[in-house]
């Protein structure tokens, strides 16, 4: 990451003319922090607006995955987000919780916008019956923070309560080869590990899914991250099976009763998902979490009227303006 730094200011000190300069304004999105700290670089080397994008705070992601408070990249990283706050013109985040963590890290709430991720709304498939089963569905980053190997005892429990059952993975990451030789055992039938796929592809698994995962490790750490799976999943009509700490993304599915939240102890989220498939009507009651889910990201969550949003902020901060 320090090389793509470093090419990039050479390459914009010395193939400016390619790169240009006749720009009103300066978007710098992180992570990588890498990418934001260039467009910092280039846009005071031209004296143009600079507005610091955060996606994830990366010194507290880092702490959820299990590095201490006291080491060197954490300390960097917060060092460095921090500093492209207090110098950005603008900051945007897709998170309450992220605005309230950067204004108790200091910085001042009014220079913060929050822009949530959205989706394109695209005319709702129906799947009221599904076949008549659950299917399940995760598809993403098989990465340590998804931890998408704790989800299977929530599968075996769906498992024993309802014959027609599958789980498909559908994914590239650090935990796929762990995956595989949790799979290779043979004690989850049910479950098919596939490799990644074209978007066009994934829709297909996407029209025999009813109920998918959204998952984060459960630590304090992300439960101000909102994921933007959630959305691309609501807006394609599908309950939600949240895995994670309870915060925002939690709130988001309570309040919009959009799928299923399992924010407890593992024996805890047990029991919510036996109270939940004991019910006669769950079929029904998964159809209408997606119907649900669908109808408030179309009013909440277009990507469109966000997009609209954040050009009204960009032009708000162009240069003479």
């Amino acid at each position: 990451m320090g090389s793509f730094l470093f090419w990039g200011i050479v390459n914009f000190i010395f193939n400016g003319r390619k790169v240009g300069k006749n720009f009103d304004v300066v978007l710098g999105s992180s992570g990588p922090i890498f990418a934001a700290l260039l467009a910092w670089l280039y846009a005071s080397f031209h004296r143009l607006p600079f507005v610091f994008e955060i996606r994830d705070i990366t010194y507290r992601q880092l702490i959820a995955t299990g590095k201490s408070k006291s080491s060197f990249p954490v300390k960097l990283m917060k060092k460095f987000e921090l500093f492209l706050c207090r110098r950005a013109k603008r900051v945007v985040v897709v998170t309450n919780g992220f605005k309230d963590v950067l204004s108790s890290d200091g910085i001042d709430e009014n220079k913060i916008s929050i822009i949530t991720n959205g989706v394109e709304i695209s005319p709702l498939i129906e799947r009221k019956s599904a076949n008549g089963g659950v299917h399940l569905s995760y598809f993403g980053t098989l990465g340590i923070s998804q931890k998408i190997d704790e989800t299977f005892p929530y599968a075996v429990e769906i498992a024993k309560a309802q014959n027609n059952f599958t789980y498909q993975i559908i994914g590239e990451g650090a935990q796929r080869g762990a995956i595989e030789t949790i799979l290779s055992n043979g004690n989850y039938p049910y479950i098919e590990l596939l490799h990644g796929m074209t978007p066009e592809e994934l829709e297909l698994y996407y029209k025999q899914t009813n109920l998918s995962v959204v998952t984060l490790a459960k630590s304090e750490d992300f439960k101000y991250t909102l994921p933007s799976k959630l959305f691309q999943i609501m807006g394609r009509g599908i309950a939600v099976l949240f895995i994670g700490p309870d915060g925002e993304a939690a709130d988001i599915v309570r309040k919009y009763h959009a799928g299923i939240t399992l924010c407890g102890t593992l024996q805890e989220d047990i029991q919510v998902l036996r109270d939940f498939f004991a019910q006669s009507d769950y079929q029904e009651q998964l159809y209408m979490m997606g119907q649900n889910g669908y109808k408030a990201v179309a009013h909440c969550y277009d990507r469109k009227t966000l997009a609209a949003d954040y050009l009204d902020l960009l032009r708000s901060c162009a240069k003479g303006k």
